[in-house]
């Protein structure tokens, strides 16, 4: 059986320090022994095994200065490991009702079992979730393409109102495919539960009142389930209707903005969540301002298959 690696290794440093012993009385011995070539007697024998023991002693205590350094460092450091980890314990105990505590315990274990591919799997997701909650200290975090878990966790967190503006919906087939069916499933559920009750609108924007017609289904369903759905052609609005940007988003408890944004190739590109009141602001008050333009009340754009053109007017203030 192999002798452990710390016990060779202080076999080792026992060695060389005798070997020094036993050099340097060696040397001591011999020049005595030159320069004191006319005297007789054991002193020259002594005095060699004094400085070989000197030597040897004075080695062991550097050896022993050196591990108590030693120790000391790994002492405050295991102080320090337990300063942090007393840190992330209260933390995590204020989220004892969350996942955190959970996710710790599976995640350890996961790591120890089943094939390295899912070992891998598994700290790449918590790598990813790290850096989402990172992105999340900024109140902002970004995704590639549409991130259709996002929409869906953010309607079951809801808990007073969610608007939405959508307007790519006569290109795409997003309301026919199965997660914009989990999607509305979703936002029904929120509408009907006794304890949220939340009010959902939609507004669909269409450049030309052509587009109307594709949208009469979709807006028949949603409104069946409970969501309050207006239309607008943008071609008939005024002009300080139309100045910015174009994009898709939906406004959470008018707190959060879900925003996607297209590439040149109107592909939906990446998907942003937005938290900070300067930037949810102006989109939630572009909403009501494009919602109003649509009120039936004031303008029969709010309803698919009706057309009326606005006459221009002063912009507002």
């Amino acid at each position: 059986m192999n002798a452990p690696a710390h016990t060779l290794e202080g076999a080792r440093h026992v060695t060389q320090k005798l070997l020094v012993t036993v050099v340097v009385g060696g040397v001591v011995y011999l020049l005595t022994n030159v320069l004191g070539a006319d005297e007789e007697g054991p002193w020259q024998l002594v005095l060699s095994v004094l400085c070989g023991g000197i030597v040897l002693i004075v080695q062991f205590l550097v050896s022993f200065v050196n591990q108590m350094n030693a120790v000391k460092d790994s002492v405050d450091k295991r102080f320090a490991d337990i300063g942090k980890a007393t840190k992330l314990f209260n933390e995590v105990e204020k989220l004892r009702g969350d996942g955190v505590p959970r996710l710790a315990e599976h995640a350890t274990k996961v790591v120890s079992m089943g094939p390295d591919i899912l070992h891998a799997f598994a700290h790449a997701e918590i790598d990813r979730l790290a850096a989402q909650m990172e992105d999340f200290t900024n109140l902002v975090a970004e995704c590639p393409g549409e991130n259709h878990d996002w929409l869906m966790t953010l309607t079951r967190c809801t808990r007073k109102s969610i608007d939405a503006i959508s307007t790519t919906v006569v290109d795409d087939s997003f309301w026919n495919t199965e997660p914009a069916g989990r999607y509305l499933t979703a936002q029904r559920e929120a509408i009907l539960d006794p304890e949220r009750r939340i009010r959902v609108r939609r507004l669909f924007i269409v450049k030309r009142p052509e587009e109307f017609s594709a949208l009469g289904p979709i807006c028949t369903e949603q409104r069946d389930m409970g969501i309050d759905v207006r239309v607008v052609a943008l071609e008939e609005l005024p002009p300080y209707f139309r100045r910015g940007k174009m994009i898709d988003f939906i406004v959470f408890d008018e707190a959060l903005t879900y925003e996607i944004h297209a590439d040149q190739l109107s592909v939906n590109s990446s998907t942003t969540i937005n938290a900070r009141a300067n930037e949810v602001e102006p989109l939630r008050r572009r909403f009501n301002l494009l919602w109003d333009a649509a009120d039936p009340a004031n303008s029969p754009n709010g309803l698919p298959g009706q057309v009326r053109v606005r006459s221009g007017g002063p912009d507002p203030d």
